[in-house]
């Protein structure tokens, strides 16, 4: 699968200079690498933005390519990690709470990996 995981509150808190990676953001990434998905990171704020991330994060061994968050993506998501139900609804996916500060107890990106998993294992 191509999967599409966004940005800004769903991989990334942001607050002026401070940049937080959510918790578990590199495990599951690395993971769904792992078995076979490619990656990609979009975001509204633009592609320079995502490969800031990809970049401070050593994401790149993982990450397929970025992207701006636009309807003329060169290509398409088969399922979207995103905190916008509405993206998700339009382009179905995975809908996690929006990451909105440091939080080193939050799950929401595992329980995405383990929906997948679960997915996967009933096909």
């Amino acid at each position: 699968m191509k999967i599409f995981f966004d940005v800004d509150n769903t991989l990334l808190y942001s607050s002026g200079a401070q940049w937080v990676l959510r918790p578990g953001a590199q495990e599951v990434i690395a993971a769904l690498k792992s078995r076979g998905h490619d990656i990609y990171i979009w975001s509204a704020t633009g592609q320079v933005h995502c490969e800031r991330l990809v970049g401070r994060y050593d994401l790149a061994p993982f990450v397929t390519a970025c992207f701006d968050k636009d309807p003329t993506c060169p290509v398409k998501p088969d399922l979207i990690v995103d905190d916008d139900w509405y993206l998700v609804q339009k382009y179905t996916g995975y809908l996690v709470e929006a990451f909105r500060g440091p939080d080193p107890e939050d799950r929401e990106l595992y329980r995405v990996l383990e929906a997948l998993t679960g997915l996967a294992e009933m096909m």
